[in-house]
Formats: structure tokens, sequence, C-alpha cells
């Protein structure tokens, strides 16, 4: 096994010996390693939709619903289950890290949130010999109710995700090969939120509030088993083949149903009077095979074929089964120069869907176009549960998307505008009786963000994101989003102690105008159309302190600094946001 050694001649092992590559990475034939990211920037956050790059609705709890705030066009085109509120906490295939680690690696990483919020996140991974690495992941959520409890601790949200990877490597570097078994299991105690007759000075009431739900629970349950390896005849030539086998769970039940009856939540009554237990099942199985390769390091290709089978069931009604799909797909990426890129991706369907991608980029300007039609989701097509049944005939989803930025770059300021400019045809949606819908009329939808980072004597910085978006077109009712939404950060940074301790300490801050927010339905996990709540605009900031001596963080946040008595904020109708509370936490690395 390499050593690293430092003058001394001891061994020396830390975030720069410790590597890791990606499917992505090998998938377009880049081998280039990555350094582990020990960075304490947004440290203090540990919550999925403060964490994300994707801007999310929540129910104001770690573990809950999410749903996008923005239209993004989805890159699967064939079938899916729809059910997709948990979706977002699932690990995906392409955020798997296989190491490459010179000695045994424990990345370690602890949250105590406060209001019985809490997270940790284990990692382990080392190499039994040059061409094997091995290691697994195991990662653990809780959160207690916010809102409506019967008791001084009650648990909401409990999730517990696990994997264990291996990477192997051929001594001549020719073949390639990474598999991982992973597992994610989430039970939520769904509340409904407060309820509808709550006076409005009794909206942020949180433990004492009203809520419609008490014994109403979802269950996300998911498995997936994951193969990819490669064999590189020549740099210009290798072949490749992706087997992947998923399973996926999900179940709503409330039971006894008496009181959810006496509150009046549920519209009607289709199956059993005393009892919800709705469920359903997916099981795909996905295999790709296809060739790639570099050609003389300025030109990248692949092309490929697929085929998903699948067979989708509910409790109560006949199944989808015998469902396939064929795909052929490729893509390119092509260096016209040290700072101009070119490329594309393409995917198309045996039924006539098809997913497209070109984008061009320099050392000041991204530009892409997307168009993609896609399948609507099982769920949407039929189902038949306690309190709903419909079935539909909807047409694919066409969809379009021109993007573009510029960024610029001094070593005081970065500016980044960018502009995302889009059209949805027949897009499906959960209507204001909760069941699925198709627009007959297209959607328009225009994106423009201002990205402003300054810094100020080296060490105080300004991070500001303002998004201003619109809807419109005749369809533009089926989708909600806010018209504006700032995110800022601002903070002072330093490294201190003859360089042992770096630590940052600032605001968190973020506004959004006020909407027509979707409201969340837990039976279907969809969220719908509504009317009757305008989520107020509100300004939060939270003021964190996060600092790093060696391998160990620590951190310091406290969240919604500026609430004051009988205050607050709703993330979604009816669902207040997180109230004030302190968290604290640390990450500890370990490299031998």
């Amino acid at each position: 096994m390499a050593q690293i050694i430092d003058d001394s001649t001891k061994l020396v092992y830390g975030p720069t010996s410790t590597r890791y590559i990606t499917i992505g990475d090998l998938k377009h034939s880049d081998t280039l390693y990555h350094i582990m990211d020990s960075s304490i920037h947004n440290m203090e956050n540990f919550e999925l939709h403060r964490t994300s790059a994707i801007d999310y609705q929540s129910l104001g709890n770690n573990g809950t619903a999410l749903k996008p705030v923005y239209y993004q066009i989805p890159t699967t085109i064939g079938s899916t289950t729809g059910f997709s509120a948990f979706e977002p906490y699932v690990k995906k295939v392409e955020d798997f890290k296989y190491y490459d680690s010179k000695s045994p690696f424990i990345n370690l990483h602890v949250a105590i949130g406060g209001k019985g919020r809490s997270m940790v996140d284990f990692s382990f991974s080392r190499n039994i010999n040059p061409q094997w690495n091995v290691g697994f992941d195991i990662y653990h959520v809780s959160s207690e109710k916010q809102i409506g409890t019967s008791s001084i601790r009650e648990n909401q949200v409990k999730s517990t995700a696990a994997d264990f990877y291996a990477f192997y490597r051929s001594k001549n570097r020719k073949y390639h090969a990474m598999f991982h078994a992973y597992t994610n299991d989430q039970v939520i105690l769904e509340t409904g939120g407060i309820t509808e007759d709550t006076p409005v000075k009794e909206y942020y009431e949180y433990q004492d509030a009203n809520i419609y739900l008490q014994n109403s629970q979802s269950f996300d349950k998911r498995g997936r088993l994951f193969l990819y390896h490669q064999y590189s005849l020549k740099p210009f030539f290798e072949l490749y083949n992706t087997i992947e086998r998923t399973n996926t769970n999900n179940q709503y039940t409330d039971t006894p149903l008496t009181q959810s009856i006496t509150d009046g939540y549920y519209d009607q009554i289709l199956i059993r009077t005393d009892s919800t237990e709705d469920a359903s099942n997916m099981i795909e199985t996905k295999i790709e095979a296809g060739i790639k390769g570099r050609v003389a390091d300025r030109i990248f290709y692949s092309a490929y074929v697929k085929r998903r089978d699948m067979s989708f069931k509910y409790r109560y009604i006949e199944p989808f089964t015998g469902e396939y799909e064929n795909y052929l797909g490729g893509d390119m990426k092509i260096h016209l120069t040290d700072k101009y890129l070119v490329g594309g991706e393409i995917e198309a369907m045996d039924e006539g869907n098809y997913y497209f991608k070109g984008f061009f980029e320099n050392n000041f300007l991204r530009a892409s176009y997307t168009s993609s039609l896609y399948e609507p989701a099982f769920m949407t097509e039929r189902y038949f549960g306690n309190h709903y049944e419909w079935s539909n005939s909807f047409n694919s989803t066409l969809a379009n998307s021109i993007q573009g930025s510029l960024f610029y770059a001094l070593p005081f300021l970065y500016l980044e505008p960018s502009v995302d400019i889009s059209t949805v045809d027949e897009y499906v949606y959960f209507d204001y009786d909760k069941m699925p819908n198709q627009s007959s009329s297209p959607i328009f939808i225009n994106k423009y963000t201002a990205k402003a980072n300054l810094t100020l004597w080296k060490h105080i910085h300004l991070d500001n994101r303002l998004v201003w978006n619109n809807v419109s077109g005749d369809g533009a009712n089926a989708m909600r989003m806010p018209d504006w939404n700032y995110f800022g950060k601002v903070y002072y940074e330093n490294i201190v102690f003859n360089d042992f301790m770096q630590f940052e300490i600032g605001f968190d801050l973020r506004w959004q105008s006020a909407y027509f927010a979707k409201a969340y339905d837990p039976i279907t996990q969809q969220f719908f159309l509504q009317d009757d709540f305008e989520m107020p605009s509100y300004f939060t900031a939270d003021l964190f302190f996060v600092m790093k001596a060696n391998d160990l963080t620590f951190f310091f946040n406290w969240i919604y600094l500026n609430q004051a008595r009988d205050s607050g904020y709703f993330t979604s109708p009816y669902y207040p946001g997180q109230r004030r509370a302190i968290d604290l936490g640390v990450r500890w690395m370990f490299f031998d």
C-alpha cells in the first residue's frame, strides 16, 4: 500500500491523501480523483432543505415532505411511481463516493438541533490493497413534532439509511468496477397541518396548536443494488455495463379513523371506515450497455442501449405488470480550446419520449438548451385507495428550457446574472380536489437570478442570491412559485493561532415574498392547488459560528434569531416553519 511520508519520515495522512471518484467521473473516462472537502463553509446547516443546491418547499421540520420551489425538467423520461415527496432524502447513484484511501478513513458528523432535531452521519472506508477499496455509510435523522404534540417529547420523523460499497481497479487500470447496496427507511408521523379554523392570532402556538391528524403515518422504504463496470481496450474505445435493481415501498396509514373523520379531514371513505392502509410497491431492473472513449484528450463520446423492466402495484387494484421500456442514447463533449467547451446528451425511448441537452461554456459564459418529452407517473394514471379513486390517460409532457449565465470574478468580487426561460405543455398537476389533472394550455416560466459575492479587507464576506420568477400563460395557475426569493450570508472569516484554527462567524439571511403555495396531502404524498391560504412574506436571520482545528470542526447555529413573540412564518400552507432554536454539531475526520 502506498504511504505518505513527511520530512521526518513519519506517516502523514489527511484530506489530501484520501481521494475519491464518482460514477460520473469514471463513466466519462475521467480518472482524476477528487480531494476530500474539509471546508467549513455552510457547515452550520445540517437539514436537507437548508443544505441542498435545490430550493425546496418543506413542511417546516427535517425529514418531512419536500417539493422543489421552482420547476425542473425531469431527466427520467420513462415511467416513475409518482411518490416523490421523500425522494430528495434518497442517496442517488451519482452521489456515491468510491475512495482510494491510503489509510483507514472515518468521517463522523453529528448535529444536535434544538426542539428535538438531530442527525448522525458516519462513514468508513479503507483500502484492502491498492486494487480494492470497501466502505460503508450510516445516516440517521430524528425529529420531534413541532406542532400539536400530545406529550413533551413526541417523535415525528425517524429515518435511517445505510449502504455498503466496493471499488476495484485492475493493476493495469484497464478494468474498473463499482458496486453498492443501499437501503433507506423513513417513517413520518403526519399532522395534516394546523386546522383551517385556527384564528390568525393562534397560528404560532406550535406544540399547543390544533392539528388534523393524530394517528397517521407515512412510510417510505427503498432498496437498491447497483453495479457499474468497464473495460478499456484503448483510451478511445471502452466498453461499459450498468446493472441496477431498485425496490420502492410507500404506505400511508391512519388507525383508527375516528378523530380524522370527526375533524372533517378526509373528503370521502371508499373502502374501510375504521382505518386507512394504502400502499404501493415498485420493483425495477435497469440494464445499460455501451461504448465510450476519449479522442486526443479533447473529445469524449458515448453511445448506449438501455432497458427498464418494471412492476408497479397497489394494495387494492390490479398491478401494472410486464411494463418495460427500451432506450438509445449517448453524449459528447468537445474541448475546442482550453477555455471553450461544447457538448450535449440525448436519450430516446421506444414510445417516442426523449431528453436532449446541448451546452456551451467558456471563461465568462454558460449557455444551454434542454428539451424533453416525458411520461406521466403511474400514480397519476391510475389510483385506488381508501380516500381517492381515478383512472386517466394523460399525454406525455413537453418541456423546453433555455438557460444562460455570465460570470465575472475579481479577488474581491464575484458576479453571476443568469436567466432560465421555460415552456411546459400538457403539465400534469394535482388540482383543487387533490386529484391529478393535465393542463391543456401552455405554461411560460421566466426565472432571473443574480449572484453577487463581495469580499472586504480579505476577511469580511457578503454573499447574495436574488431570484425573481414569473409564470404566465393560460395554464399558469397549475404552477405556484413565489415572485421573489433572497438568500444571503454575511460573515467574518479568518485563520488564527499560527494557522491552527480557522473560523467563520456571521448571519444566514432568508426572505421570501407572499404567494398561494400548494398545500400538502399526506395520503398521496402530493402538493395540490389551493386559494384559501396565502403564505405571508417572511424574513429570517440565523446567527452562526463555525471553527476548525486540525481535523475537528465545531458549529453553533442560532436559528431564526429575529423571531418575535407570538410570531413566525409558514413553509407550506398550515405548516409553520422552524421556530427559534439552537443547533450544535461536530464533524471529526480520522485518517489513520
